[in-house]
């Protein structure tokens, strides 16, 4: 297991193990996902604002998720 997350280990150079805040490998991967998501959301989301095309309900969505992880 590597977390990119984790802003709790020595050194700060990420977990490579279950330690300081018990994530599982699982739970690193499904934020790892998320996270890599919302960046291609955020690249579609800044192509639509060029074409005058918002959306309150995907700027809400990207906030929430990414302060979920």
């Amino acid at each position: 297991m590597f977390c990119f997350q984790c802003e709790q280990t020595a050194n700060e150079k990420g977990c490579t193990q279950i330690g300081v805040c018990g994530k599982t490998p699982e739970v690193a991967a499904l934020q790892d996902l998320l996270i890599y998501l919302l960046k291609r959301l955020s690249h579609v989301a800044i192509q639509a604002r060029k074409e005058n095309i918002l959306d309150e309900k995907i700027d809400i969505f990207a906030c929430k998720a990414l302060f979920s992880t």
